[in-house]
């Protein structure tokens, strides 16, 4: 399959030691009856096969003709089971239960043009979730008590604000036993991603873990309230307060309105404010001027905005945005946040905003080690790289004070 196509289909093949372990876990003794919902080659059938033995069941799934084909030829798989060219997603699968179902499903994101929903899914998803939550909501519910799902997943997942119904309808009916995931990309796509294996009617107990490519056993946790805590760094929830920095301090992120209004407006020698995008902050430092940026596909040196050239609607945006604030940069290793004493400064799209009558203690609570600690165990796998985490206007709002 090319590269193009594969990307459409969201058609990543998985490492052959990532399949073991995922099986490894998954399929236990009694089981027979398998199912992989978008089984690619069928290499998760074929571990489960071998795992199994003759006694074996299979059913694979997949949009994807030629690769359904070609599971069919293989004699390991053509004879344990039955071969399906369609969506899992759109099938009807009344009467239909198994004892595992284990897979890589396809990551496509919401967000794309071709992929969008426009509203909520049969599944729960909102209309930016990722595809594979809704494989894995699909999954839990073919699964009989006893039986286990275990799916390679994006770490978005563990966030996202999409796939929250998902995450929840998943937690009441069925105990993550198993984790993995890695700081690496493990396969070609550009996504980094984990692996869970949950029973399905089971008691949630301690969840067992392992990291890396080299698939290290870390110690077992308790389930955390929320998933992104699975990956966060703190070593056990941070403690809640009864008062948050939203009780302080408003935070307010833009949107692509703001974004797009900017453009045509933006230049090195523009008679306006400084345009600080999320690159230039660092904790207690901006760098505009000092470090060159990229807005709407130009690179800059010191970028300004020419109010005169915005909108009306975009002028009264800027008048409310040009008061002493603070600004955080919204990818980010550790919450970065930078004082605008005098109002002086325009933040680019998706900058967050914060303003308040107590910017010290607010600048405190944000450049402390517990809120880095929060916001990673609430959005742990949410950021584009590894280790870093996506903000949010509501997510640092929530920060306990001290």
């Amino acid at each position: 399959m090319a590269v193009s196509q594969r990307k459409q289909l969201g058609a990543w093949y998985t490492p052959p030691a990532l399949v073991r372990a995922v099986v490894a876990q998954a399929v236990g003794p009694r089981a027979r009856r398998v199912l992989d919902p978008a089984c690619g080659d069928g290499r998760f059938l074929a571990a489960a096969a071998q795992a199994i033995g003759p006694a074996a069941r299979l059913t694979g799934v997949d949009v994807d003709l030629p690769t359904v084909e070609r599971a069919r030829r293989d004699p390991a798989l053509a004879e344990l089971g039955e071969w399906v060219h369609g969506d899992a997603l759109a099938m009807d699968w009344t009467g239909r239960a198994f004892d595992v179902v284990v897979g890589n499903p396809p990551f496509l994101s919401q967000l794309a043009v071709a992929t969008t929903r426009g509203g909520s899914s049969r599944f729960g998803g909102g209309p930016y979730a990722d595809a594979a939550a809704e494989f894995l909501a699909l999954a839990v519910q073919l699964v009989g008590p006893g039986g286990r799902v275990g799916l390679v997943l994006p770490q978005s997942l563990l966030a996202a604000r999409d796939a929250a119904t998902i995450r929840a309808a998943v937690s009441t009916r069925a105990a993550l036993r198993w984790m993995w995931w890695s700081p690496t990309l493990m396969f070609d796509a550009n996504v980094r991603t984990w692996a869970g294996v949950w029973e399905v009617g089971a008691e949630q107990g301690q969840v067992q873990r392992e990291f890396g490519p080299s698939f290290e056993v870390l110690r077992p946790i308790a389930m955390p309230s929320v998933w992104s805590g699975l990956i966060a760094d703190a070593s056990r929830p941070p403690a809640e307060g009864e008062r948050t920095l939203g009780d302080v301090a408003v935070f307010t992120a833009d949107f692509r309105d703001q974004y797009y209004g900017l453009v045509g407006a933006v230049a090195d020698d523009a008679d306006g404010p400084p345009l600080v995008t999320s690159g230039l902050i660092e904790p207690d430092r901006c760098l505009w001027g000092e470090r060159p940026v990229r807005f709407a596909k130009q690179r800059f040196t010191a970028p300004r905005v020419d109010l005169a050239l915005l909108s009306p609607s975009m002028q009264t945006w800027a008048r409310r945005r040009l008061v002493p604030k603070i600004l955080i940069a919204n990818q980010t290793r550790t919450i970065e946040a930078v004082h605008d004493e005098r109002g002086e400064w325009l933040p680019g799209v998706p900058v967050i905003t914060c303003t308040s009558d107590q910017p010290g203690e607010v600048l405190r609570v944000l450049q402390s080690p517990a809120a880095t600690d929060w916001v990673r165990y609430h959005a742990a796998g949410s950021g584009l790289s590894a280790g870093t985490i996506r903000l949010t206007a509501r997510l640092l709002a929530s920060i306990p004070l001290p």
